[in-house]
């Protein structure tokens, strides 16, 4: 446990076994405002070498990230920690002085360039309050039937939300959009033909 005097107290021992090394290396280079490189695999499941200059790590959208300077491509970029691999730490140093992390990330998420989609989903009662916890949605409104029509703001080549939509079964059904109705259906065909 981590207690860092806000009364916010972190389990780090939930970590998969591996990252907690990862997160220690990460923050070592932090303070030692030396570069670090990794093998990254990204959204679109392609692998490539990054050489970056750590700013934070930092835990949103339920995971860990590498806040970082890439001089590659003259930006600053977020790194799931767990996409990356062979973590290594260099003696090179840092090559800007850069902004408190809070800033960078203030203007970063101004300029996010992911491909945001609201989804309107038709959700059983006892399905709520996991769409809420799961997916953050929000309820529009109450239907005649006892459902509550809600919306979700997805990230389009994240996956992890259909994952969650399918694991909720015929508790949530997804009224719109109808590309979105699709890709459940394929998803579900693909799983069905599996176990056949």
């Amino acid at each position: 446990h981590k207690h860092n005097g806000t009364n916010i107290i972190l389990d780090f021992s939930v970590l998969r076994e591996g990252d907690q090394t990862v997160l220690q290396a990460l923050q070592t280079a932090i303070a030692k405002k030396c570069m670090v490189d990794f093998i990254y695999t990204n959204n679109d499941n392609k692998t490539h070498a990054h050489c970056v200059e750590p700013i934070a790590v930092l835990y949103r959208w339920y995971s860990w990230y590498l806040l970082a300077y890439s001089k590659a491509k003259g930006d600053y970029c977020t790194y799931k920690l767990v996409r990356m691999r062979d973590l290594r730490t260099t003696n090179a140093p840092f090559t800007k002085v850069h902004d408190a992390p809070e800033i960078i990330l203030k203007k970063s998420d101004k300029t996010d360039s992911r491909q945001y989609t609201d989804v309107f989903v038709k959700c059983k009662e006892r399905a709520r309050s996991r769409v809420q916890e799961y997916l953050k949605g929000t309820a529009i409104e109450k239907l005649p039937d006892g459902d509550t029509l809600m919306k979700l703001i997805i990230v389009e080549n994240e996956h992890l939300w259909i994952g969650t939509l399918l694991s909720l079964g015929d508790d949530v059904e997804v009224m719109e959009p109808k590309e979105i109705r699709q890709r459940l259906v394929a998803a579900a065909h693909k799983i069905i033909s599996l176990y056949k």
